[in-house]
């Protein structure tokens, strides 16, 4: 309650109260004369009647002044106001609803969510407008909208979507729902009641220009505050995968936005399973940072870190990317580093497979020299490319054995293989014997054989799209790798079976040929996967060629994801080094989630996530092309309310929050009332 003035100058009136004062005092004298003889009878009796009118003037004294006084504050206009609403919701005859389904109102308490009680107290407004009363629904979870597209008097739908209201994962967009409710209003006076908790650092203040808007426009912006007292919150603000001992380590920050000093238990989540938990001191108020180890050999994906918090569970875990710790499941043995790195087949792939690096891309391949072959274990890879490698035989058996056991080995071509090497030793891996390469045109010549396109039935074109198929033209080549008679039998002096041709440069040269051996398969390409002898690397299509290779062949193409971070609500865009791929992109829950692209020699992807989690972009059922970590917005785990809308409303007209009462004529009515007491005992002394 606050008393005001609206003219506080006219107080200084109150200076004439003197006046009274001293006209009593110029009245000490008795003014009545009594004849007697005695003189000492005659003192006693005025000291008497001194004495009386001494009383009965305090009182007429009192009387003028505070008649004076009262008449003086009535002209400074005082005020009392407090605060409160209109005494009738709906007097004005529109209402608009905001209700506020963001993340922060799934707080919890002994009563149930934030988000309850506020649909409730809405629902009992409902019921005690007027009827014929217009109203209009609004929710403010992540983007604003109107879930009435009109003012309507029929409320049986706007009681259903109130009875049927679910919390979001978005953010408090205040500012968006105070102008879906000026829309509603089209200009005419109105009642907006708000009904949030108001968390969130900035989202009143985000929000005072249209609230400004509407309520120059008629609108009555009548908060209802809900919110838990005291604040209570833990959430995780960061979370970062780092080098360091053994598998290196996750940096986690965690924020404590409550009343009062906690110990909580973090946990990070591993892609593959695992869990790591810590204990946190967290002041209150405050932040602090714990660090966790990672296990030497982890896969890579998005990992998650998680807080112990029963006061709202919806933001307590963070997720982020881990690249992949320890040995990679593809092997890349360098058989011609070359001068310089345009010249090594390992300079081009490394960044086909891995082409945002180390921390960001999740899997480098292992790089060897072909005395590395040694460590060549079907437990620890999947995938083995031999690049111009000039004599792999003495690992032939070891090669043998571990395509045979499902994995996958593809040979590439240059100047360093010769048929010496290759034919005999390694006649049961080979899909073809070898000659001497050839020219299909000069060398030193630009340009070259374009591929003729790909079969979009064999399995490993099955995902790229007819704009993908037709990027396998530009890959040209100068020279090829001769390959001596084979059929789909095999070599034409062999019984071996599962060969065939899935590749061919225009003009029937062979490109690309598969052989299967047990439950493994062999792939040879019969130019280079330098500049030497062709221009290949140099092609968008390379790296969604080379990738689709390795999962054609079982290994883990996954390390040259894209990775990408969102946040729920908002929208989120990346782009592919790649295009013509058939993609889809699946949520946390495991369902498909809709997306728009633009396609080309690069593909823009772009969606609005609803959930927190891991989202993947695949082709097909393939290892995902790209990863993205989606959280949820991080002010909305900032259930402190800084500003509370009420002040906001107030700033800007403060007659829509407050009930006042003008105390100018009651105390000008009291005032004459105490003139006409005045004026009665004077004539009854007088008389």
């Amino acid at each position: 309650m606050n008393l005001g003035l609206l003219a506080p100058l006219a107080l200084a009136l109150g200076a004439l109260a003197i006046g009274p004062i001293l006209a009593h005092l110029a009245q000490q004298r008795p003014s009545e004369r009594v004849p007697f003889g005695a003189m000492m009878l005659l003192r006693r009796m005025v000291k008497r009647l001194e004495k009386r009118r001494r009383l009965k003037d305090r009182a007429l004294l009192a009387l003028r002044v505070l008649a004076l006084l009262l008449a003086v504050l009535a002209a400074a206009q005082p005020q009392l106001s407090w605060p409160g609403d209109p005494a009738t919701i709906g007097g004005l005859g529109r209402v608009v609803l905001i209700v506020d389904d963001s993340l922060s109102m799934s707080q919890r308490d002994a009563g149930g969510t934030l988000l309850t009680r506020a649909r409730d107290h809405a629902l009992a407004t409902l019921d005690q407008l007027p009827p014929g009363t217009l109203v209009g629904l609004v929710l403010i979870g992540g983007e604003a909208r109107q879930l009435t597209p009109t003012l309507t008097a029929e409320t049986g739908p706007i009681r259903d979507a109130l009875v049927n209201l679910q919390p979001s994962y978005g953010r408090t967009d205040l500012e968006g729902g105070l102008r879906e409710a000026r829309a509603l209003l089209t200009g005419e006076r109105g009642e907006v009641l708000v009904y949030t908790d108001e968390a969130g650092p900035t989202t009143i203040s985000e929000a005072q220009g249209e609230l400004a808007r509407l309520v120059e426009r008629g609108g009555v912006v009548l908060p209802r505050p809900t919110r838990n007292d005291p604040p209570a919150n833990l959430t995780v603000l960061d979370a970062r995968y780092g080098d360091g001992l053994e598998g290196g380590s996750v940096s986690l920050r965690v924020a404590n936005y409550g009343a009062e000093d906690v110990e909580a238990a973090v946990t990070v989540g591993l892609p593959d399973g695992s869990e790591i938990t810590a204990f946190v001191e967290l002041p209150a108020g405050g932040e602090a940072e714990e660090r966790v180890t990672v296990p030497p050999t982890v896969p890579g994906g998005v990992a998650w870190a998680r807080v112990i918090d029963a006061a709202l569970e919806a933001d307590n875990t963070r997720f982020f990317h881990l690249p992949r710790v320890g040995a990679s499941r593809v092997m890349v043995v360098d058989g011609d580093p070359g001068s310089t790195p345009v010249r090594s087949e390992v300079y081009f792939l490394e960044r086909a497979l891995a082409p945002w690096g180390g921390a960001r891309g999740g899997v480098l391949p292992q790089v060897v020299a072909p005395s590395g072959l040694a460590a060549l274990s079907a437990e620890e890879h999947q995938v083995v490319f031999l690049a111009n490698v000039a004599d792999p035989s003495p690992w032939a058996g070891q090669l043998l054995d571990f395509v045979r056991g499902g994995g996958g080995v593809i040979f590439s071509a240059g100047d360093n293989l010769t048929a010496e090497r290759y034919n005999e030793p390694l006649r049961a891996l080979m899909p073809a014997p070898l000659e001497r390469p050839r020219d299909l045109i000069d060398l030193t010549a630009s340009g070259g054989v374009p591929l003729d396109l790909p079969d979009p039935s064999l399995e490993l074109f099955e995902a790229f799209a007819e704009e993908g198929r037709q990027a396998f033209r530009r890959v040209t080549t100068r020279r090829v790798m001769g390959l001596g008679a084979f059929n789909e039998t095999g070599w034409t002096e062999s019984s071996q079976d599962g060969v065939r041709v899935l590749m061919r440069f225009e003009g029937g040269a062979p490109a690309l040929v598969e052989r299967r051996i047990g439950r493994g398969r062999v792939l040879l390409w019969t130019s280079t996967f330098d500049l030497g002898w062709g221009g290949a690397p140099l092609q968008a299509v390379f790296l969604p060629f080379t990738q689709r290779l390795v999962a054609y062949l079982g290994g883990e193409s996954a390390g040259g994801a894209v990775r990408a971070e969102g946040v729920v609500g908002e929208v989120t865009s990346l782009r592919l080094p790649f295009g013509g791929l058939t993609l889809r992109l699946t949520g946390p829950d495991g369902a498909d989630v809709p997306m728009e692209t633009v396609l080309g020699e690069q593909t823009e992807l772009s969606f609005l996530p609803r959930l927190p989690g891991a989202y993947s972009v695949q082709v097909g059922d393939e290892p995902p092309v790209a990863l993205i970590a989606v959280n949820t917005p991080a002010e909305e785990s900032d259930v402190r309310a800084p500003q509370p809308l009420t002040a906001a409303a107030a700033a800007i007209d403060p007659a829509l929050t407050e009930r006042r009462v003008r105390l100018g004529p009651w105390a000008l009515g009291l005032a004459l009332t105490f003139l006409l007491a005045q004026s009665l005992l004077a004539r009854r002394e007088a008389s």
